[in-house]
């Protein structure tokens, strides 16, 4: 018989980075390492986030932790590992993730954190407007995932924490990535101390002094851990705002997952354990979520199989006691999460054309 190759040599297919981040449980699960997979499991946080389930009668059968398709992941993005618990601050990015009941495809929608929905209240029921990035600050992840779950008429079966501060971490153990952008923007929030080797641009800050800000020549741009940073936070000077940093974030997703099939980390045992424990020490999932099975039925997603959409905008406005917020396209949203849930999005893609990940703006 012929002599069987190792496991870990054999070809992995990566989810990217849960986009860029469940790819290591999906790395760990093909390869079958108990190492790996305990590790993994190991730097994983573990909080309550999800609502509480409806109330069952007493002897009556438990739910299995699902990890078929279809099925809703909700990524929120933190400055720190905070476990969703209210009072832990705003969350800057909020992506969801819809994956069919192929699972062979994923389509990661933006709602950018100004966002103006009715936020869910604390028993779940339907509030008041705000930006959507309130719902966390004022419930944690469980208000969050209630708030989307309401205005979309879906069911999200895995919030997930990251911390977007692992990014330096992880982009630099890949050798930075590479981004297309299509014309230079200034960030005049993002001051640079004397001698940084970063590209930079004359500013003034609040005090009137003269700085050097954070610069983005047109063209490819190599990003180093810290300057991948700047980028992904970049707000101020974009031409669309909040919605050109949400394409930022598909941007790097999508640059990040190509990035660590280029380098064929997946292949080498000690690099792969590297990836596993630093893309794992970025998360925080909820307790019951079985992070190895789930990441062993994503295990056939590439980066190219994700397609990337931003939730319609109708407008910006400014309203009294909340400030400038984004106003969802009432009846394009419909359309999409009609088309979610009825197994339609390849359609709703077709009328209404995702995202070109491949520049930034």
């Amino acid at each position: 018989m012929p002599e069987r190759r190792p496991l870990w040599r054999r070809p992995r297919l990566i989810l990217a980075v849960v986009l860029a981040v469940l790819v290591t449980g999906s790395a760990a699960a093909v390869a079958g390492t108990r190492l790996l997979a305990g590790r993994y499991e190991g730097a994983v946080e573990r909080a309550d986030l999800l609502p509480p389930a409806p109330t069952r009668s007493a002897g009556g059968p438990t739910e299995p932790p699902k990890v078929r398709g279809p099925m809703n992941l909700l990524l929120i993005g933190s400055d720190s590992r905070t476990k969703g618990a209210p009072g832990d601050g705003r969350s800057d990015v909020v992506i969801l993730i819809h994956l069919p009941a192929s699972t062979r495809r994923a389509y990661v929608i933006s709602i950018p954190r100004d966002t103006y929905l009715p936020i869910a209240t604390a028993d779940g029921e339907r509030g008041d407007r705000n930006k959507v990035n309130a719902a966390y600050a004022w419930g944690g992840a469980p208000r969050l995932v209630q708030t989307i779950n309401r205005f979309g008429g879906i069911t999200i079966d895995w919030p997930v924490i990251v911390d977007f501060a692992g990014i330096r971490k992880l982009t630099d153990l890949v050798g930075g990535v590479d981004v297309v952008i299509d014309k230079a923007t200034v960030d005049s929030y993002r001051f640079l101390p004397a001698g940084s080797p970063y590209p930079s641009a004359p500013c003034t800050d609040p005090q009137g002094r003269s700085r050097r800000c954070v610069a983005f020549p047109a063209g490819k741009v190599h990003l180093d851990g810290k300057l991948a940073e700047f980028y992904v936070r970049q707000r101020r000077g974009l031409p669309h705002d909040d919605i050109d940093r949400s394409a930022r974030h598909q941007q790097y997703l999508r640059a990040l997952a190509d990035k660590i099939a280029e380098q064929n980390l997946l292949t080498d045992p000690q690099g792969l354990d590297k990836l596993v424990r630093t893309a794992a020490g970025m998360l925080t999932v909820d307790r019951r979520m079985p992070v190895q099975r789930l990441a062993f039925t994503l295990r056939h997603l590439r980066s190219k199989d994700l397609t990337f959409v931003t939730l319609p905008i109708a407008e910006n406005r400014d309203v009294p006691g909340v400030g400038a917020v984004m106003v969802p396209d009432a009846e394009r949203c419909r359309e999409l999460f009609a088309a979610l849930r009825g197994g339609r999005l390849d359609q709703y893609m077709r009328d209404h054309p995702p995202n070109d990940v491949r520049h930034g703006r």
